[in-house]
C-alpha cells in the first residue's frame, strides 16, 4: 500500500471513530443535540415586542407571586433532572399534546415565564411564540434559563 493511501485510510478511520464517539455521547447525554429535528432557526419570526426578556433575579422575585407560572420548555428528562421550583413542564416537542390539558391553568395565570436550558436554547422563545399565538399575552421570556438560574445560586427542584 502506498504511504499516501495508508494515511488517508487512517484519517478516514479516525473520522469514523470520532463520529461514533460523538453519536454515543449524544445518546447518553441528558440534553441531547437534536439530530432528528432541526435546531430552532434564529431566522424564525421575531418574538412579539410585548414579550419581554427577564433575568434570574427577576424570576426569583416573582416566583412566589400568586398567579405566576414558570414553563420549562426542555425535554421531560431534563425537567426531571432539575428545574426551577414550582415550574411546569411544557416541552416544546410535546406542545400540541400537552397544551390542551394545561390551557385552563395557563389562562388563569397572571404571568407566564418561559425558559429552557440557556441563552442558546431556542425552545423557550418558540414556546413563547406558540403561547402568544394561542392568545396568551401575559408572557415573559427567561432566556438565561437553568444555566443562569444555577449560576446565581438559586434552588433547584427535582
Amino acid at each position: 500500500m502506498m504511504p499516501g493511501r495508508r494515511d488517508a485510510l487512517r484519517m478516514l478511520a479516525l473520522a469514523a471513530a470520532a463520529l461514533a464517539l460523538g453519536l454515543g455521547a449524544n445518546f447518553l447525554a441528558r440534553e441531547k443535540l437534536p439530530l432528528l429535528r432541526p435546531l430552532a432557526p434564529e431566522a424564525k419570526a421575531a418574538l412579539p415586542a410585548a414579550i419581554g426578556e427577564v433575568d434570574a433575579d427577576f424570576v426569583a422575585t416573582v416566583l412566589a407571586a400568586p398567579g405566576t407560572l414558570l414553563l420549562d420548555a426542555r425535554a421531560g428528562e431534563a425537567f426531571r433532572a432539575g428545574h426551577i421550583p414550582g415550574a411546569l413542564s411544557l416541552p416544546l416537542a410535546e406542545f400540541s399534546r400537552s397544551f390542551p390539558a394545561l390551557e385552563p391553568r395557563l389562562r388563569r395565570a397572571g404571568l407566564l415565564v418561559a425558559y429552557c436550558s440557556d441563552r442558546t436554547c431556542g425552545d423557550s422563545p418558540e414556546l413563547a411564540r406558540r403561547l402568544w399565538a394561542q392568545g396568551l399575552k401575559n408572557l415573559l421570556l427567561f432566556k438565561g434559563g437553568m444555566e443562569e438560574w444555577t449560576e446565581k445560586g438559586h434552588d433547584v427542584e427535582r
